[in-house]
């Protein structure tokens, strides 16, 4: 009997698998749009002035969702749940994370508790008063929307690329950072005193070297009125404007691009 209702908890798991390929998952993945929706104009209180008691329930509606699904995954998972030992392709046995599984538990338990604020029975109490700041908390709940990625195979492998070009991008980053830290002492050394709300201390550096970098009218902003007063200075900002903006970033352009290119091969080797 045991294992009769084992295999029939494992075939459920079809509808709870992420794979959005049963109504079920697809009313979830619907369920997922309409809160990240609620949570985005929640934020505006002009915007939604008249129907805020409306978004308020449909915000409690969907949370009340998230947790049967989360039951209903801990039902048919089993002591699965948080995962499960398999056989890779040589044979080996490895234990599988099942990372949507525990991200779904996290939020649902982090939202839960931080929607407690808004019961009466719990506004009695000073801890949970001076913890309203935990509803900003339940914004984490956008998150539930990256199983989008795992709903749709294009956008599957645009990730999954995007995820293995990490380890490049991160010392590329460094890399920038580096450069960008290097640049930031001089800008604090040779125009500190002149320019104190451009290059007045090394953060003040870091982010004038940060609008540089995303062009954001750096030229008549900083680059013109320091020029004025040091002529030579767009030897410095030219410099580091192409260095960081067209060098190092089309350079993390370029990871990305050689990634998903592998991944796109790998994809046609297997189907052919």
């Amino acid at each position: 009997m045991s294992k009769n209702l084992s295999e029939k908890l494992r075939e459920l798991r079809v509808f709870a698998d992420g794979e959005a390929d049963t109504p079920y998952e697809y009313f979830m993945l619907f369920v997922i749009v309409v809160n990240c929706a609620c949570l985005g104009l929640d934020t505006s209180e002009n915007l939604t002035q008249g129907f805020r008691q409306i978004l308020f329930w449909t915000d409690k509606i969907c949370l009340g969702i998230f947790i049967l699904d989360l039951l209903f995954k801990m039902i048919v998972y089993n002591k699965d749940f948080f995962g499960e030992r398999k056989i890779d392709e040589n044979g080996e046995p490895y234990f599988f994370v099942n990372k949507w599984n525990i991200s779904d538990a996290l939020i649902v338990f982090v939202s839960i508790f931080s929607s407690l604020s808004f019961f009466a029975v719990f506004r009695a109490f000073r801890l949970f008063r001076s913890l309203r700041v935990l509803r900003a908390i339940r914004s984490m709940r956008a998150i539930k929307s990256l199983k989008l990625v795992n709903s749709f195979a294009e956008l599957r492998h645009t990730f999954t690329a995007l995820i293995r070009a990490i380890p490049c991008i991160l010392w590329t980053f460094f890399f920038l950072a580096i450069f960008s830290y290097t640049y930031a002492i001089i800008g604090t050394n040779v125009f500190g005193k002149s320019f104190p709300v451009f290059f007045g201390n090394l953060g003040a550096s870091l982010l004038t070297l940060c609008q540089i970098m995303t062009f954001d009218s750096w030229v008549s902003a900083v680059a013109r009125p320091v020029g004025n007063v040091f002529p030579f200075s767009w030897i410095y900002f030219v410099s580091y404007s192409f260095t960081s903006a067209y060098v190092i970033m089309n350079f993390i352009v370029g990871v990305i691009v050689d990634f998903m290119r592998e991944k796109q091969e790998m994809r046609t080797g297997s189907q052919i």
